[in-house]
């Protein structure tokens, strides 16, 4: 039986991924945005416009909705490209039309990602929960173009994932495989969302130049240019805490350079020209390179660190610079282990958690 696919989310990874698939001959049965005027132009148009240099084409999707409760009636498999900060908010109001034969697929996860879905879905009343999942990076490196347009950058050859529980994997992957074919078994989602290079790849270069970031330099600028020897020094110094933590829990971390290798082949992209008609989220550099990448990446390997016991001074460190270019605590706002509904585990129990191996007791 054929599933039935809705994307949720109208930004540059939710209308690239429609486009992407539709055109590609997979069924987009619809896609859902709280957004109306990102919505409007796919409706009106009957899908979405791909340009760039991996994508030419129209992908045309059934139904563009703000409406979720319409999404959810459409579909079975929801592919979710949101920002990470939302998907406590978006987990309780997809509660109340969830289903236990549905599968959620978070692209991507960062640290603790769908266990903090899946605990948000039970105290919202959700007594069987759906097939939960995750990948470490989106599909490809793309922007919106214009309305109802995308342009795809680079698609990444493989692209890790993994079920929450992780005793679910096969079953999770040989669903995603049909509108994602990249998609490539990891051991479990905690080892997923640690290996989100999005952190690593964004906090360093964003805060050591934020000077330029807060230019006109910045609009169409190639932000991976922008790394001097210090902020790659500081890059790498990151990234290495990053995987000391994921030692000290037993999990297998994949490097920076690493995920490149996988995903990209070594290979740089560029960047497309947008127009003007476009949100501050879809721009080359938004605000989302510190405004997600802290609090839903680097704040839980911070919680996860400290329980630990394993040091972490430059990620602490870029805890506090991200908080002063804002003003706010992202710890405050950030993935803790309360939210995951891990904060009275042991390290044992939380790895069996993941795994499926027990229930959880709360």
């Amino acid at each position: 039986m054929r599933k039935r696919f809705v994307i949720i989310g109208a930004g540059n990874g939710g209308q690239s991924l429609a486009g992407d698939m539709a055109i590609r001959g997979v069924r987009v049965d619809a896609i859902y945005d709280k957004n109306a005027e990102a919505i409007a132009p796919i409706a009106e148009n009957g899908g979405i416009k791909m340009s760039g240099p991996v994508v030419q084409g129209f992908g045309a999707v059934d139904c563009a909705t703000t409406n979720l409760e319409e999404a959810m009636n459409s579909g079975d498999v929801f592919l979710v490209a949101i920002t990470s900060n939302f998907h406590m908010v978006l987990a309780s109001e997809m509660a109340p039309f969830i289903k236990p034969e549905h599968t959620i697929v978070l692209l991507p996860g960062y640290v603790g990602s769908s266990i903090s879905f899946a605990n948000t879905l039970k105290k919202r009343g959700v007594k069987e929960l759906p097939l939960i999942g995750e990948s470490l990076s989106f599909p490809y490196a793309t922007r919106l173009i214009g309305p109802a347009h995308a342009g795809i950058k680079a698609r990444k050859y493989a692209l890790p994932m993994a079920a929450f529980p992780a005793c679910r994997n096969q079953e999770f992957i040989d669903i995603v495989q049909q509108a994602i074919p990249e998609a490539i078994l990891s051991e479990d989602t905690l080892t997923v969302g640690f290996n989100n290079s999005n952190p690593t790849t964004h906090v360093a270069f964003y805060l050591f130049n934020v000077g330029k970031v807060e230019s006109d330099e910045a609009k169409n600028a190639d932000f991976h240019s922008w790394g001097t020897p210090s902020v790659v020094r500081i890059q790498y110094a990151m990234d290495n805490e990053r995987m000391e933590i994921m030692k000290a829990l037993g999990l297998k971390p994949i490097s920076y350079d690493e995920f490149h290798t996988i995903c990209y082949k070594g290979n740089h992209f560029q960047p497309i020209a947008q127009s003007n008609e476009l949100p501050e989220n879809a721009s080359q550099i938004p605000g989302r390179f510190i405004d997600e990448d802290i609090p839903m990446g680097l704040v839980p390997m911070q919680a996860l660190a400290r329980k630990l016991g394993v040091p972490t001074p430059t990620i602490d460190t870029l805890i506090l610079m991200g908080n002063l270019v804002r003003g706010k605590d992202f710890t405050k706002e950030g993935t803790s282990l309360e939210i995951m509904g891990i904060d009275n585990m042991n390290i044992e129990e939380i790895l069996s958690y993941v795994h499926g191996k027990e229930l959880a007791v709360n």
